[in-house]
């Protein structure tokens, strides 16, 4: 009789992969709880000094940004606790000018100096069917990227409006619907056409310094909004990257669908 010790080998070795997953998640778990502490910290410095300094203060200012992105810091970490725990979160009715009007604060702080950011609302008030955290991330991350695609000083343009059908909807295979579309324009050197090939690949980067994982990150979010993330470009002639997210509708139970 031949006896097969192999089957018994696999199955320890498929409970010794779980069991290093079920450690990882645990592990992430709890390095997220303590940074989320972390971040309280942060958050009630800034409330405070929200609270005492003078309002019409440039400092004022500053510390409301502050406070602004610490609390979106504890958003994505909860999306990340989320994720550890194999957990979907709830679809939100986000106001898109509302989140822009946010954005801008953060990203005017943090463009390279001589870079003007320019933000264009809707014209009339809108939601989206979005994380508003993970919005604001997604278009902190392309708006990064077009100030850092300006070799000197100059404009990037951000600007949200609605469409439906047509265009990008159509060629990125979107479903029929109503949708957000945030377009965010700079003037640098544009890409070249095999750099624009594969600019949405995880790690792949034309700066001497970058991770590649802005792009991939943005449209990894896209996708899992139901939307989409389109980039144009030439050499010369700069970008235009533009994410489309759902228009939202709201139900009786104050959960947002897509409209």
């Amino acid at each position: 009789m031949i006896i097969d010790n192999r089957a018994p080998r696999r199955r320890s070795g498929s409970r010794s992969k779980a069991a290093r997953l079920e450690a990882l998640q645990l592990e992430a778990s709890a390095l997220t709880h303590d940074f989320n502490n972390l971040l309280a910290v942060v958050i009630g410095a800034n409330e405070r000094l929200v609270a005492e300094l003078d309002k019409n203060s440039d400092q004022h200012d500053l510390a409301l940004v502050g406070l602004h992105a610490a609390e979106q810091g504890a958003a994505l970490l909860r999306r990340l606790l989320d994720i550890a725990q194999d957990r979907t979160p709830p679809r939100e009715a986000c106001d898109c000018a509302g989140a822009l009007e946010d954005l801008g604060r953060m990203a005017r702080l943090s463009m390279p100096a001589g870079v003007t950011l320019k933000v264009s609302g809707p014209a009339a008030p809108l939601l989206c069917a979005a994380d508003r955290a993970g919005l604001e991330g997604a278009l902190l991350n392309l708006c990064l990227n077009a100030g850092e695609a300006r070799p000197e000083d100059g404009l990037v343009w951000l600007k949200a409006r609605e469409v439906s059908g047509g265009g990008d909807v159509h060629r990125l295979g979107l479903g029929p619907g109503r949708y957000v579309a945030f377009s965010i324009r700079d003037c640098g050197a544009g890409l070249s056409p095999e750099a624009l090939a594969r600019a949405m690949e995880p790690l792949f980067t034309t700066k001497p310094r970058g991770t590649g994982l802005g792009r991939s990150s943005v449209k990894a979010f896209a996708d899992a909004a139901g939307g989409g993330l389109a980039l144009q470009s030439r050499e010369g002639y700069g970008a235009t990257a533009t994410l489309y997210v759902p228009v939202a509708s709201v139900s009786g139970t104050g959960r947002a669908h897509a409209a």
